[in-house]
Order: C-alpha cells, then sequence, then structure tokens
C-alpha cells in the first residue's frame, strides 16, 4: 500500500510515543525520567491524552500498510501557551507533586537550547521515522507534505532542531532544504543524561 499522511490518534500512542522518543532520547531521559518513572511512560500517556507538546492532536503520522512508521509535530507560535499549558497538566496528573516540579524545572533547563519562534514559523518537533523504514524516503516526504500544507497556512519559515550527535537526520533535513542557522549548548546536569547539543535549521518557504 502506498503511504499515507494523517493526523495522529489517541490509539497510535503505542506506535507513535516511541517514534517520538527517538526523536531525542536523551532529551527526554533527562526532562521525564522521575519517581521510578521513564520518559516513554509519560510520551506514551501524553500521546494519548491529546493535550500539550506530546499529545496527539500536535501530531501528524506517517501509515503503510496499516502501520505507523513515522510521526511528527508541526506547531506555530500562536500554539505555545496552549501547548505548554497542556504539557503542565499532564506532568502534574502524572508525576507525584515533588518529582513534577523537577519536571517542569528541567523542562526550562531544556528550553533555551531551543531559538524562540516566529509569528511566521511552522516548527517541527517529535520527528521520527521507525528504524526498520529509515533510509526509505519517509522522513523526506514527510516534511515535504508539511511544507505545503504551511504554504497553504501562510507561514513563512520552516524550522526544526537536531542533535549535533545525529548527522544522519542533519543530512536528511538539509536535503529537504533546510539549512544551519546557529549551534546552542546544553547547560544542564550531563550527568543526569548526556543530553547533546542542538543546532537549528531553517528554511525559508
Amino acid at each position: 500500500m502506498p503511504l499515507g499522511f494523517r493526523p495522529a490518534k489517541a490509539e497510535d500512542a503505542a506506535a507513535a510515543a516511541a517514534l517520538v522518543y527517538s526523536a531525542g532520547p536523551e532529551a527526554f531521559d533527562y526532562m521525564l525520567r522521575a519517581a521510578g518513572k521513564e520518559a516513554l511512560d509519560f510520551l506514551r500517556y501524553a500521546f494519548a491524552d491529546g493535550a500539550g507538546f506530546q499529545g496527539h492532536r500536535n501530531h501528524w503520522v506517517a501509515e503503510r500498510d496499516g502501520r505507523v512508521v513515522g510521526a511528527g509535530a508541526f506547531y506555530g507560535m500562536g500554539d505555545e501557551t496552549k501547548l505548554t499549558l497542556g504539557l503542565v497538566r499532564q506532568v502534574f496528573s502524572f508525576y507525584p507533586l515533588l518529582a513534577a516540579f523537577g519536571v517542569i524545572r528541567r523542562a526550562l533547563e531544556l528550553a533555551p537550547m531551543m531559538k524562540p519562534l516566529t509569528p511566521d514559523m511552522l516548527y517541527v518537533a517529535n520527528f521520527g521515522v521507525a528504524p526498520d523504514c529509515r533510509g526509505q524516503g519517509i522522513g523526506a516526504r514527510m516534511l515535504n507534505f508539511q511544507m505545503a500544507e504551511a504554504r497553504k497556512r501562510g507561514f513563512g519559515v520552516y524550522a526544526l532542531d537536531v542533535a549535533v550527535t545525529n548527522p544522519r537526520a542533519q543530512k536528511l533535513y538539509e536535503g529537504v532544504g533546510f539549512r544551519f542557522v546557529r549551534e546552542r549548548r546544553f547547560r544542564g546536569d550531563r550527568n543526569r543524561s548526556p543530553v547533546p547539543d542542538c543546532r537549528r535549521l531553517e528554511m525559508k518557504l
């Protein structure tokens, strides 16, 4: 069957949460590993819940033969307040109180690594393709699909951040048309999780 793209649904959580995690495992572990819970536990919960940066309402999936083989979040500056409030609610619902405050603190430590959005920017996050499906053009096709949607919606810039330790992903993004803007350093506790520095890539639409 051909590859298709559609808005994510709650029932995609089992497959899609693992793809979201693959987009930044060190950062997710740094932020979300707490109170005996692993990052992927929270990501499954958040994706099924729907709200926030990791919720299904913020994501699209790539599907082939009835299987979710890719996932990504696509949002603009106008969505950030709603997504932040959704994330905070999820964190305080999922973790004990003290652990929840720790998750929020670490999220704030990670935030400076990502350059602020501008009003005309569509941002790509949590972008992942199933390991056995990489190298088949799925990621590029999904990015191009969303690029066309972004143009229809009037966005002028397409942007994402990629770990410096992921040159394969950076090559994919540059092949689509993204270009390096700047690099930002992680300034948190690397002993907790070896979070890599990240590079901002952007392209004009």
